[in-house]
């Protein structure tokens, strides 16, 4: 054997024992394919793929997917009727949950340099297990985020992480009237994929990085084809697994929400926006979502 392929076949033996390792060690690395993870109520009625039969993530194919178009990205390009949005957590998800979806929050206010979401408390004796079906959340008067322990009842099927669903302004379709998101809590486990580990069948899913994902489409985002942006949190597929996460957003991204929302301040440039961001997602979450301070503190200070 030559000096090459001996130098070939010690790399070929480390890269077998580090994969014989990260296998002994019980962590596992799935792609998912989040297509059919969001939808409006309207879409359900009307039978578009948007709607309840779905996939991975919840968001279906509503909106804008032509690259050349001006609302590329995007199926709400009036985005909310109003601002902030008022939101409430299911009351029996730990601290530790809501922390990171509120970072999640964070991270897209950051992108827009305003406030987005405006924190109402716990959602007092309701879980996702209170509804009986995937859209009767929608009446509950309250833009809410619910652990699902029964997922069967959502109609999607059991590989669907999350589900984001809304309803639109009748007055307006270009707007959002109402939303809810559904975490699949029956067959996956959430929190910090670099923390948590898998429990029984339950794989590990980053819960940050799907609640950045399931934000964009609750914000008015729909999924983006990896040959148009690779790096878009919007594209329809996730590895999970513990130690795996993905929680920035793309210079596409942060464009493609400031048409919807406008920018503030320094977030008006995007590349230093996405730095930011970048060096922000691993970083202990602010104590409450809806505190853009942080965020335009955060940039100021990147300027300097």
């Amino acid at each position: 054997m030559g000096h090459f392929g001996f130098r070939y076949a010690s790399l070929l033996a480390v890269v077998m024992t580090l994969f014989i390792t990260f296998v002994a060690c019980g962590s596992q690395l799935y792609q998912v394919s989040l297509h059919g993870d969001s939808g409006s109520r309207q879409s359900a009625t009307q039978g578009t793929s948007g709607g309840k039969g779905g996939s991975l993530m919840g968001s279906g194919p509503e909106g804008n997917a032509d690259p050349k178009s001006a609302n590329f990205g995007l199926h709400a390009p009036g985005g909310w009727h109003s601002l902030p949005i008022h939101y409430r957590v299911d009351y029996s998800m730990p601290s530790q949950q809501i922390a990171q979806i509120q970072k999640a929050m964070h991270t897209w206010e950051v992108a827009t340099g305003k406030t987005l979401f405006a924190f109402d408390g716990l959602h007092q004796g309701v879980t996702g297990n209170s509804f009986n079906d995937l859209y009767t959340s929608l009446d509950d008067g309250t833009n809410g985020f619910y652990s699902d322990e029964n997922w069967v009842k959502t109609g999607k099927p059991s590989v669907v992480l999350a589900t984001t669903i809304w309803d639109n302004d009748t007055a307006d379709p270009s707007k959002i009237l109402t939303a809810d998101i559904r975490y699949n809590d029956a067959f996956y486990v959430f929190g910090d994929a670099l923390v948590i580990k898998p429990l029984g069948s339950k794989e590990v899913v980053d819960l940050q990085t799907v609640a950045t994902h399931e934000l964009g489409h609750f914000l008015g985002l729909i999924h983006i084809d990896a040959k148009v942006d690779s790096q878009s949190i919007m594209v329809a597929s996730l590895y999970i697994g513990q130690g795996l996460t993905t929680r920035a957003l793309s210079a596409g991204d942060i464009s493609r929400i400031q048409k919807i929302y406008g920018c503030s301040g320094s977030a008006c440039n995007i590349e230093q926006t996405q730095t930011l961001i970048e060096k922000m997602v691993h970083e202990a979450p602010p104590a409450t979502a809806g505190a853009i301070a942080e965020s335009s503190t955060s940039n100021k200070a990147a300027t300097k």
